[in-house]
This record gives structure tokens, C-alpha cells and sequence, in this order.
């Protein structure tokens, strides 16, 4: 089954950002694929407050799509075709689940001329870039390099889950999540979410999240937690870097889902 490669027109404009949320399958799972657009917004205070206006960021999630028993090769070239949509070239932010699975393919969107920043998920406790040699992360011969042997580039990045779920939980408790009206798999996703728990271990004392049963995937889930931690990451300092401290058993993101959607 493979998703079509078009998007509608009305749904996209030249002048925002769009990011594209890849979750590659592994075996006989799904390959997941949602593009957002990142869509400011001036919210405006009543002069008495002495408020300066904020510019407070949306998540538009404008476009889904899932494919199995596809070829990985396959995968990459309806990727690739996807983001040479006309308002989305150059204009588009493509991330990768680089966990497992993904490495291998990463490296093929890279042969492919795709620019793709993966994202390895991690139980550590603050993110981390990982560099390498340019040629080891963009392939080809020593002669090819050319003046960039030697350089250091960015391979991926290493980003606790809990800071991926706490991006997650920000962008649903400040009601920024919102869907375009045509969306296939808006009722799937909704699901995902609402099954997506966190429940502590109680012998490490480490919380754990995952779906509540094996029927029930989690690939909406991972495309939307890289796409909420990507803007939130990007928009704050280092001291207001996502960390999860909520003393909770468990996330139940079904009391603010319907309120975080329009």
C-alpha cells in the first residue's frame, strides 16, 4: 500500500515552515509520514496589562500518510517526491526516527540528495549532537570531499523520549495542536495519543512510554512528538530546555486532546 504523493494546494503558502516527520517501519509495521506547518501567531494583550504582543507557534498538522510492504528504496523516492512539492522545497525541515531501523535509511536519503536530521530516542537526560566526518555522513570518495575532509558535520541527535513526551504535552496543554479538515488518519492519531502511557518501573524507577497494547501502534505518535520537540527545542534558551519533572505515574493526554484540536 503506498500513500499518494500529492498534497493540496490550499494547504500550503510560501512564507511558512513545514516539517515533515518521517517514522520508518520496521518489519511488517508502518512507515508513518505527517508534515506540519509551523505557523506563528501574534496574540495581542489589553493595553492596562502593560503586556508586550508574543508570538506563540501552532502546529498545523496539514498532511498524513502510511505505507507497508513498501521497498526502503521505494520509501525514499516517495519522500524525495513529496518534499519537491513547489512550496515546500527549501522550505521544509525533514526529520528522521534514526532509531534502529533508521540509520540505514537516513544514509539512503542522503545518497538521494534528501537532507534529512535524524533523531536517535534515548532514556539518557539532555540531548546530544552527534558529529562525524563529512564524508562518513554524506558518502562518496575521498576525492569527492574535496575542501570539506575533515569537517565535522551533524549526524544525528541523541534526545531523551521523556523530552520528546514533555514537547508533546506543552504543545496539547497550550491547545497548539490543530488539524487541516482532510486529514485519512486523524482518528488513528487520536487514538495513538489518547493509548500513549508512561507508567513508572517500579524497581528502576524509570518511566516507560508506550502504547497500552501490541495492537495499537505508536507511529502517529513518534512523527508528532519530533515535530512538537523540534519547535520547542528551537524556541527556547538553555535553561528552558524541555526536561519532564511532572511527579506523575502516567501521561493521559485524553483530557486535553479534544481542546488541543481544531
Amino acid at each position: 500500500m503506498s500513500p499518494a504523493t500529492s498534497i493540496p494546494r490550499d494547504l500550503l503558502t510560501t512564507n511558512k515552515e513545514y516539517i515533515c516527520t518521517v517514522d520508518i517501519a520496521k518489519k511488517r509495521d508502518y512507515t508513518t509520514i505527517q508534515i506540519y506547518r509551523d505557523s506563528p501567531d501574534v496574540r495581542h494583550f489589553p493595553q492596562e496589562s502593560g503586556r508586550d504582543p508574543m508570538v506563540v507557534n501552532y502546529l498545523d498538522l496539514i498532511y498524513q500518510a502510511k505505507m507497508q510492504a513498501v521497498r526502503y528504496t521505494d520509501q525514499v523516492r516517495i519522500i524525495r517526491d513529496l518534499l519537491n512539492h513547489l512550496d515546500l522545497i527549501k522550505n521544509c525541515q525533514l526529520i528522521v526516527d534514526g532509531t534502529g531501523v533508521g540509520e540505514p535509511i537516513v544514509d539512503m536519503m542522503r545518497e538521494n540528495g534528501l537532507m534529512p536530521f535524524p533523531i536517535v530516542f534515548t532514556g539518557g537526560t539532555e540531548a546530544r549532537p552527534v558529529y562525524a566526518d563529512f564524508g562518513k555522513v554524506f558518502g562518496g570518495s575521498s576525492a569527492s570531499f574535496g575542501r570539506f575532509m575533515g569537517t565535522q558535520v551533524l549526524k544525528e541527535m541523541h534526545v531523551p523520549k521523556e523530552d520528546l513526551v514533555h514537547a508533546g504535552m506543552i504543545i496539547m496543554q497550550q491547545k497548539r495542536m490543530r488539524f487541516a479538515s482532510n486529514l485519512q488518519h486523524v482518528d488513528d492519531f487520536k487514538l495513538q495519543v489518547a493509548r500513549f502511557k508512561g507508567p513508572v518501573n517500579e524497581k528502576s524507577g524509570h518511566r516507560s512510554y508506550n502504547n497500552e497494547t501490541d495492537d495499537i501502534h505508536d507511529d502517529f505518535v513518534v512523527t508528532y512528538l519530533m515535530a512538537a520537540w523540534w519547535i520547542t527545542y528551537r524556541r527556547v534558551t538553555e535553561k528552558e530546555r524541555v526536561i519532564h519533572t511532572e511527579n506523575t505515574t502516567e501521561w493521559n493526554p485524553y483530557d486535553v486532546l479534544e481542546g488541543g484540536y481544531r
